[in-house]
């Protein structure tokens, strides 16, 4: 009898809990038919990890542009595919002899291991650039070498020779958020340009500086000053290879100076000349520079082998600052290391597979780039959702949110989730780009349970702003009620 009555409770229960999950789907696809997201499309998905149940479906099955969301599937796939403790490897070699006097009849070599932390300020226990080069000369100078009768080589060849995804946008790939993966990477491939903002209004201000200095560099100033409220509106216009650049739009007005970041147009080849310099000031001639874009064919010995941090500090920044440099350095470093090129198509197919391993149709992804910066790139909320999931319930909760920017707390949901009930007990990543926003993440419900979600909003023509407080108010809603 006992047994009996619990039978009719659960059935009451679960009852119960359906029609409340009715009365939400119910909601949400009012609340996305209405005011600011009339005329946009979104998607909505939410999963119970515990029983790997989509509970809440708002067209979660649409494919949707996901921008810097993607990044999720690239970063928690590489620590699969490669493990937590995976090091990227930079090489510092000879080819040839070195002679009782200290010449080398042959090159040096520093082989590319596409380590995009070269050079970063932002990992612990990386060195700067300057650190870097001084580092790289002294290990040469420390087995005897004083001459080079032969060229300093520039390995790049690991990862194939264009940098950049074929789908980013021309006016994005000048800009420090587009410097593509390259073969040696240093300094994140950026570059700095310093302005006088304290012109007038419709000025144009002038090019204090450009730190690191780039050689054959050109800029070409046409931006003027705005109000002070404006914010950056400056593009740099040059993709890679290119050293002529246009700089076009406002910066605004202030007392303080101004900064914007460009993409350095070729690193290999800018970190070949900076290290040619550095032996120069050591007396250390050499013959020629040259950048490879095909492996050096030479036998050589190993001076130096230098490890990055491990994947896991990449990968978490990466997805916390939506680093895309580091993402998309990830993506091609998986498609070395499962299908023998280091090129993002490759990345792209090892994500895809692992992907349909979980499940996932090919149908609900489709993948440009690693960042998620091309425009091109669809996939569903349940697609992501689902992923998050199953990540979730294979590596540990505990794992999964360590990677993920906490909200309220961290990365660019940092001013997010201030409300007192879901604050610290939300795990997120963002994207967002001109009529694109997403997020997609974990939450620790009042009941108990950890779920995880996407939400995907394509086509708005109102201010991203709003979109975000909108998306920040349903989604506190949907945690009080699940």
């Amino acid at each position: 009898m006992k047994h009996y009555k619990l039978i009719i409770l659960l059935f009451f229960t679960v009852n119960l809990i359906s029609q409340d999950l009715g009365k939400i789907n119910a909601s949400i696809e009012r609340y996305f038919n209405k005011g600011i997201f009339t005329s946009s499309n979104a998607s909505v998905s939410v999963i119970d990890i515990s029983s790997q149940e989509e509970i809440i479906a708002y067209r979660s099955q649409k494919n949707l542009v996901p921008a810097s969301s993607l990044k999720l599937f690239i970063n928690l796939i590489a620590l699969q595919v490669l493990g937590p403790n995976f090091t990227y490897e930079t090489t510092v070699a000879y080819s040839g002899k070195i002679r009782a006097d200290g010449t080398l009849e042959g090159d040096i070599i520093i082989v590319g291991g596409g380590d995009p932390s070269l050079g970063s300020k932002k990992i612990k226990g990386t060195y700067s650039m300057d650190q870097f080069l001084e580092l790289v000369c002294n290990k040469i100078l420390s087995v005897g070498i004083n001459c080079i009768k032969g060229n300093l080589i520039i390995d790049e060849s690991i990862f194939d020779s264009y940098p950049v995804a074929p789908t980013w946008q021309w006016n994005d790939l000048g800009n420090y958020y587009a410097t593509g993966a390259w073969g040696f990477n240093i300094n994140e491939n950026l570059y700095a340009i310093g302005f006088n903002n304290n012109g007038p209004i419709g000025s144009v201000p002038k090019i204090n500086y450009v730190k690191p200095s780039i050689n054959n560099l050109k800029l070409s100033n046409e931006i003027s000053i705005d109000s002070s409220h404006t914010g950056d509106q400056a593009y740099i216009f040059g993709g890679p290879y290119n050293y002529d650049k246009r700089i076009v739009g406002t910066i605004p007005q202030g007392k303080n100076g101004f900064q914007i970041k460009g993409s350095i147009p070729d690193p290999p080849k800018f970190f070949g000349e900076k290290l040619r310099q550095k032996l120069i000031s050591e007396n250390i001639q050499s013959d020629d520079l040259k950048v490879l874009v095909k492996p050096y064919k030479k036998k050589y010995k190993i001076i130096w082998n230098y490890k990055s941090p491990p994947l896991k500090s990449i990968a978490r920044l990466a997805n916390l600052e939506s680093h895309n440099l580091f993402t998309e350095s990830n993506l091609k470093i998986m498609g070395l290391k499962e299908r023998g090129q280091g090129s993002g198509q490759n990345g792209i197919a090892v994500v895809k597979k692992h992907l349909k391993s979980y499940g996932i149709n090919n149908s609900n992804i489709i993948i440009h780039d690693g960042s998620g910066l091309s425009a091109r790139n669809n996939i569903s909320s349940f697609a992501m959702a689902s992923f998050l999931s199953k990540y979730a319930d294979e590596m540990s909760i505990k794992e999964a949110t360590l990677l993920l920017p906490k909200g309220g707390y961290q990365g660019t949901v940092k001013h997010m989730f201030k409300n007192k009930n879901i604050k610290g007990r939300i795990w997120l990543k963002s994207g967002s780009m001109e009529g694109v926003q997403s997020y997609s993440g974990y939450f620790y419900s009042n009941s108990k349970k950890w779920y995880s979600f996407s939400i995907i909003v394509n086509g708005f023509s109102v201010k991203g702003r709003r979109v975000r407080k909108a998306i920040e108010a349903f989604i506190s809603d949907l945690y009080q009620k699940i």
